[in-house]
């Protein structure tokens, strides 16, 4: 390492340090700017849009997959811990109160069990509800017969019709601080013509102490991942108050569980979303097999930290039929929502990604999640869908689903 690396590497571990527990303002707010250039306009949209996606691929990889491993946990709970699973925060839903279009037709949804997710960074399990706006939002489809699992990460900034009865639009993670999961899933189900009846809140901070209690894990690091791995720690520790030296080596690295946590969140090196991806397989595929060779105590302490982050309305048998089921899932392709859409700035809602159109996007989604082909929405989509239209002048465009893959 050259002396300009040591001295980058230095600051960032004294910035590491003096930064300890205050959150870093991490919104992208380079739409907001203003500039004469129309160019320069231009790009920063380019630039806000491209980071969203960025961070909505990452964290809906990582909360796929710490859902997966407390599936796992589960499904070791059954042996020998099985009260443990009452660990799990169970919240009731009104399941007459979930704004399922009435002009549905649910046939084809009826193979498969649909759930939302959602992933925050609270730093109690109280605030896993009502008043923390969600990070991430992603439905997952799990076809009954095939075991496949579809997600789809729906961008939190997109403009939706809050099913709070108002009529009013607002970005859609709204829903969650305003209403907790049961307005979400009614915005949902409102919006997308869909039928949710259950949802999976997951606290990164789960997956940070689970890693903890394995002793860490070993990875590999890179030279030109230091830096941004350093800058992750910073905003790790912010979110979790759980402290953490910086990483200064290379090569085989023992990461405790919040440079772990932050390894699988490193933003930007390499081929970004390609690299990053292989980063949250890499740490889950290292959990998964440590905590399968680790003895019961360890076990034992880990259901007592995961556990307590996942909240849930799933039924208690329901969860341990997808659990006993959890190693015959095949998580399949995963795509971003809306396909076709247009960043803008909105006068008194900031940055917002506006469909383009709803309906169009809705009828994409549901050849992609349950394989209708010629899907036409209901009326409240179409409403909806025109709606926002006259309120952002924002009109249709050509809707393109590019999958990718979970491997």
């Amino acid at each position: 390492m050259s002396k300009n690396d040591n001295t980058k590497a230095s600051n960032i571990k004294n910035d590491v340090k003096k930064k300890g527990n205050k959150k870093p303002n991490t919104d992208n707010k380079s739409t907001d700017n203003k500039s004469t250039n129309n160019k320069s306009k231009k790009e920063n949209i380019n630039i806000t849009d491209k980071n969203n996606k960025s961070v909505l691929k990452w964290l809906g990889a990582l909360i796929v997959e710490v859902i997966i491993l407390g599936l796992m946990l589960v499904a070791y709970s059954l042996y020998y811990v099985d009260s443990k699973i009452e660990k799990i925060n169970k919240v009731e839903i009104d399941e007459k109160d979930l704004s399922i279009n009435e002009e549905l037709d649910v046939t084809n949804q009826e193979n498969y069990k649909t759930v939302a997710l959602f992933g925050v960074d609270a730093r109690d399990v109280d605030n896993l509800g009502q008043g923390t706006r969600s990070d991430s939002i992603m439905i997952a489809s799990i076809n009954n017969e095939t075991k496949e699992v579809k997600i789809v990460s729906i961008y939190r900034d997109t403009l939706l019709e809050v099913e709070n009865g108002s009529g009013l639009t607002a970005k859609v993670n709204a829903a969650y601080s305003y209403g907790g999961p049961q307005l979400a899933i009614k915005t949902l189900n409102a919006n997308l013509d869909l039928q949710i009846t259950d949802f999976v809140t997951v606290n990164f901070l789960g997956l940070t102490k689970a890693i903890d209690d394995l002793g860490g894990i070993t990875v590999h690091i890179e030279e030109n991942e230091l830096p941004t791995l350093n800058l992750a720690i910073t905003e790790q520790i912010a979110v979790t108050g759980i402290y953490s030296d910086g990483v200064f080596s290379t090569g085989d690295v023992l990461l405790n569980g919040t440079q772990a946590t932050a390894y699988a969140r490193i933003r930007s090196t390499d081929q970004g979303d390609i690299t990053r991806t292989e980063r949250q397989r890499d740490v889950l595929s290292k959990v998964y097999a440590k905590a399968k060779s680790s003895d019961i105590a360890t076990i034992d302490n880990i259901i007592d930290d995961v556990f307590p982050q996942i909240a849930t309305s799933l039924a208690e048998d329901e969860i341990k039929a997808l659990a006993k089921e959890v190693f015959e899932y095949q998580l399949g392709d995963t795509v971003g929502f809306p396909f076709a859409y247009t960043p803008i700035t909105h006068e008194t809602k900031g940055s917002i990604i506006v469909p383009a159109d709803l309906s169009a996007n809705v009828s994409a989604l549901h050849e992609f999640l349950f394989g209708e082909t010629g899907y036409v929405p209901t009326g409240k989509v179409q409403s909806i869908s025109s709606s926002i239209q006259n309120e952002t002048g924002v009109e249709a465009q050509p809707v393109t689903v590019a999958p990718q893959t979970f491997e």
